[in-house]
C-alpha cells in the first residue's frame, strides 16, 4: 500500500468516525482544504478519503459545489429497505434450496444465539449485532450473485450507523427473534416461499421499526426545544458502533 493509499485510508476511517459520532452532522459541507488540515494530511488523501465514503453512501457529492454528508431521512430509508426487501427473499430462496444439514444448524445456532444475547437485562448494541450478522452470514455465504449483495451492502453501514443512535424497542427484538426462528423453520421444512415471505416480512419489520425510532427522536426533540430545554438522550445501553453489512 503506498503513503497516498495508507492515509486516504485513515481519514477515510477518522471521516466515517467523525460522521458516525455526530462531530459532523449530516448535511455538513465538506471542504478538502478544512479536511486536510483537521486531519493533517494533504488535499490527495481527502479527495480519496471522500471518493470512497460516496460509495458507502455517507457523502453526496454535488457537482459545482462540493460533498456534504448525507441527511438520513424517512425517504431514503424507505428507498433502502425497497431495495432490501427485493433481495433478500430471493437469496433466502435460494439459500433454502441448496441448504445442507450442517448449515441449517449453524443457521439453528445462530438464531439461538441471538435470542439468548436478546434476552440479557443490560443489552449491549455491539453483541447484539454480532449475533445477527452471525446469523444472516449463514444465509449469504454461499450466495453466487455478488451484484445483489453488493446492492444490498453499499447502504448497510450508514443505515446500521444510523439505527445505533436510536433506542432499541424491546418489541422489535421480541419479533426479530420470533421471525429469525421462523426463517429457521421454514427452510428446515424445505418451504421456500414460506422462507422467502417471512424474510420479506423481516425487512419491512426493521424499516418500520426504524422510521417509527426516527419519528420518536424527532418528535423529542421538537418538544424539547418549545420547553425552551435541551433533549435528553433516550435511555438505552451504553453501545459501540460497528459497521457491517445486512443487518435486519
Amino acid at each position: 500500500m503506498s503513503k497516498t493509499s495508507s492515509l486516504s485510508h485513515r481519514v477515510a476511517n477518522d471521516l466515517r468516525r467523525d460522521v458516525i459520532a455526530g462531530v459532523l452532522a449530516p448535511g455538513t459541507w465538506l471542504k478538502t482544504e478544512e479536511l486536510a488540515q483537521r486531519y493533517s494530511v494533504s488535499a490527495n488523501p481527502v479527495r480519496e478519503a471522500l471518493w470512497k465514503l460516496q460509495g458507502e453512501g455517507f457523502v453526496v457529492a454535488n457537482p459545482n459545489q462540493g460533498a456534504r454528508v448525507r441527511v438520513v431521512d424517512d425517504d431514503f430509508v424507505r428507498n433502502i429497505f425497497e431495495i432490501r426487501e427485493a433481495l433478500e427473499p430471493l437469496i433466502v430462496r435460494r439459500f433454502c434450496e441448496r441448504a445442507t444439514a450442517a448449515e441449517i444448524q449453524r443457521l439453528r445456532d445462530g438464531a439461538a444465539e441471538f435470542a439468548r444475547v436478546a434476552s440479557r437485562k443490560a443489552i449491549e448494541f455491539e453483541a447484539l449485532e454480532a449475533a445477527n450478522r452471525a446469523f444472516h452470514r449463514v444465509i449469504i455465504e454461499g450466495e453466487v450473485n455478488l451484484q445483489a449483495l453488493e446492492v444490498i451492502e453499499r447502504y448497510a453501514g450508514l443505515i446500521n450507523a444510523t439505527r445505533a443512535r436510536l433506542p432499541i424497542s424491546p418489541a422489535r427484538l421480541r419479533e426479530r427473534v420470533e421471525q429469525h426462528h421462523a426463517i429457521v423453520k421454514a427452510i428446515a421444512s424445505g418451504s421456500t416461499e414460506e422462507a422467502a415471505r417471512v424474510a420479506a416480512m423481516h425487512v419491512r419489520a426493521a424499516c418500520e421499526d426504524m422510521l417509527a425510532q426516527m419519528r420518536q427522536v424527532r418528535t423529542e426533540t421538537a418538544r424539547h426545544a418549545v420547553a425552551g430545554g435541551s433533549p435528553e438522550t433516550p435511555a438505552r445501553p451504553k453501545r459501540r458502533i460497528a459497521i457491517h453489512p445486512s443487518e435486519a
